[in-house]
């Protein structure tokens, strides 16, 4: 059997590559060398993936060791690895021809492979030094994509915020790892599920490690860096900051969780009132941009995605307060759904901002029907988003609400209240995505809007397969769930 390091080698060594091929473009005066190559690694890393998912599905865990350092490929890491890489593939497709005009593409797609490298990275850690080192593998590079287009001061400012706040809570994330060596004198998770205890100590230590982790989870009120970086971040990597760094991000925090469930602290309960006012929050939030006269298209977008944490967060909190498994299954597969409309709406913005030279919805009147498929597309994420059926955001949040209407058998009327919380704010993110759309579609009044045109058939591909992703998972959930049960069954066992 083929050591199971090979797709995470592949992406590492792939940014190495990309990087000397991006070099070969000045050389050579020739384009897309670091793009052709990037792709080509992320769909060799993709292909190695799907052949391990198969073996982990069939005959269970793997475990292997780089040095001394043990790694292990299981169902959850094969669930984040499949979503990154997917998503990385398309982001790196899209960009092709979005990128093609911008300086550096040869540190853009080297990056890009790194962050995703991180991201597969944090799945197989077994310890918390390598959950940590692979976590700041994703972190850095991200950082630096934000920034990527430094001429521009909003990408100067929303970068330094994002690099100060994502110091600061994998500072902070360390100190709480550092309190846990500390008390028990190691950092296997294996070890620590029967050392830990309920002492101060590690109380300190979760409450780190919460807010470390949360901070790039986007959890509220640790989500001020995202509105501002996914405003000032190129297209493809608001699409990848959205869909799955925070996503990663969480599930970084989760891992870390996990170990103390067994020691009396009330995670499970915490999680779900950060989820309900994560998901208030970034609701209300996206909802009064539109109040404002120029409201930002992607500013929206980035605080619809801290609402959508929110759900995230909550049904996997259900799963661990009350061991309600539609609850981890709904949170697991709404990272996954998430991942893939979220992407969409992301890449959809971006064509129309790069067509139309303006981020401001008002401006973009009446484009939905110039830009006929860019605009059903971008609809069709928005509708996704909102819950409706038969697209993937409706199984997913379906699957968190009936979890917390299933939590009324344990907590009675409060559990009520959570799945009303949990509805009136699904409610709510359809007062900002039923306007956006309604002005897609409205005559045009801005001079050009009419001539606006698709962008290249490379860009519209990538598109093309998020909106079938999109489709699919609501239509054919079992599809997505094939790779989310088996991570459920770890979760619901314990890591």
């Amino acid at each position: 059997m083929m050591n199971p390091f090979i797709p995470l080698a592949f992406l590492l060594s792939g940014s190495f590559l990309t990087y000397a091929m991006g070099r070969a473009e000045h050389l050579y005066k020739k384009k897309y060398f670091a793009a052709a190559t990037a792709l080509l690694f992320f769909l060799i890393a993709l292909v190695l993936q799907v052949y391990f998912a198969m073996q982990v599905w069939g005959s269970g865990p793997i475990e292997f060791f780089i040095s001394d350092t043990a790694l292990r490929m299981d169902a959850l890491s094969i669930f984040l690895a499949l979503i990154a890489i997917s998503l990385g593939s398309v982001v790196c497709l899209y960009s092709v021809k979005y990128m093609e005009h911008d300086k550096g593409q040869e540190y853009y797609y080297a990056l890009l492979l790194l962050m995703v490298a991180g991201i597969v990275g944090i799945g197989l850690a077994t310890d918390f030094l390598v959950l940590y080192l692979f976590f700041e593998l994703m972190s850095i590079p991200s950082y630096a994509l934000v920034v990527f287009r430094r001429h521009e001061w909003m990408a100067i400012e929303a970068g330094m915020k994002y690099i100060v706040m994502g110091a600061v809570g994998s500072a902070l994330a360390f100190f709480g790892i550092s309190l846990v060596y500390f008390q028990t004198g190691t950092l296997q998770f294996s070890d620590l599920v029967t050392l830990l205890h309920g002492s101060p100590l590690l109380q300190a230590a979760l409450l780190f490690l919460i807010i470390g982790f949360g901070v790039k989870a986007a959890i509220v009120p640790l989500h001020t860096w995202l509105p501002d970086a996914h405003s000032a971040a190129p297209s493809g990597i608001s699409a990848m900051l959205s869909g799955i760094v925070i996503g990663a991000g969480f599930f970084t925090m989760l891992k870390s969780l996990l170990i103390f469930t067994g020691t009396g602290f009330a995670v499970g309960e915490l999680l779900i009132i950060l989820a309900l006012l994560t998901m208030s929050v970034g609701n209300l939030m996206a909802y009064s941009q539109l109040s404002h006269k120029q409201a930002d298209l992607k500013r929206i977008l980035a605080y619809s995605s801290v609402a959508q944490m929110g759900y995230i967060v909550l049904g996997v909190g259900v799963g661990l307060a009350y061991g309600i498994r539609i609850g981890f299954e709904g949170g697991l597969f709404h990272i996954m759904t998430h991942a893939f409309m979220k992407g969409l709406a992301f890449l959809c913005a971006g064509v129309l901002i790069h067509q139309l030279g303006t981020r401001y919805i008002d401006e973009m009147q009446g484009v939905g029907l110039s830009m006929k498929v860019t605009g059903f597309a971008f609809a069709l994420s928005l509708l996704a988003l909102a819950g409706v059926p038969p697209l993937s955001g409706f199984m997913s949040e379906w699957m968190v609400f009936s979890a917390s209407i299933l939590t009324y058998g344990f907590i009675g009327v409060w559990g009520i209240a959570i799945a009303v919380i949990a509805l009136l704010n699904a409610l709510l993110s359809l007062g900002y995505y039923l306007p956006i759309i309604k002005t897609l579609y409205l005559p045009a009044e801005r001079k050009g809007i009419s001539k606006a045109t698709e962008p290249s058939p490379i860009m519209l591909i990538a598109i093309v397969i998020l909106v079938a992703l999109t489709i699919i998972l609501g239509v054919y959930p079992e599809l997505g769930l094939q790779a989310v049960k088996p991570a459920v069954d770890i979760l619901a066992g314990g890591l």
